[in-house]
């Protein structure tokens, strides 16, 4: 089993009393980055913002996973989905981008955007 330990930014200052967020999800041994992102898309931890246009980059350490937005039907993956998470413990963070272009956030984070090739096992 892999243990992630999931954190996130704030949306709000009324947020902030429940900073950082931390969650620890397990999961079976090597699973995928869409699997995990998945899981925790569909488990609700992410809040939605009024008016739906909330931008969230996943991270582990400083190199960007994926990027999540309200506005997209799905997320688009700077490392491959099938990515397998090594080791027992995982450490993946939400940073919150606010309410920015999706596609400007895509371009800064996306494999394109200058990021180093991303390993997802920090921790």
């Amino acid at each position: 089993m892999t243990t992630v330990v999931l954190t996130r930014d704030s949306v709000a200052a009324g947020d902030d009393a429940t900073a950082p967020h931390e969650e620890l999800r397990s999961y079976p041994g090597e699973s995928t980055l869409s699997a995990v992102l998945a899981s925790v898309l569909a488990g609700y931890y992410l809040p939605t913002v009024a008016g739906g246009r909330s931008t969230w980059v996943l991270r582990s350490g400083s190199s960007a996973l994926a990027v999540v937005s309200q506005e997209w039907p799905a997320p688009r993956y700077a490392a491959s989905e099938g990515h397998r998470l090594e080791g027992d413990r995982v450490r993946l963070h939400f940073s919150y981008e606010g309410q920015r272009d999706p596609e400007e956030v895509w371009a800064e984070a996306g494999p394109s955007g200058g990021t180093s090739r991303p390993k997802a096992g920090g921790g």
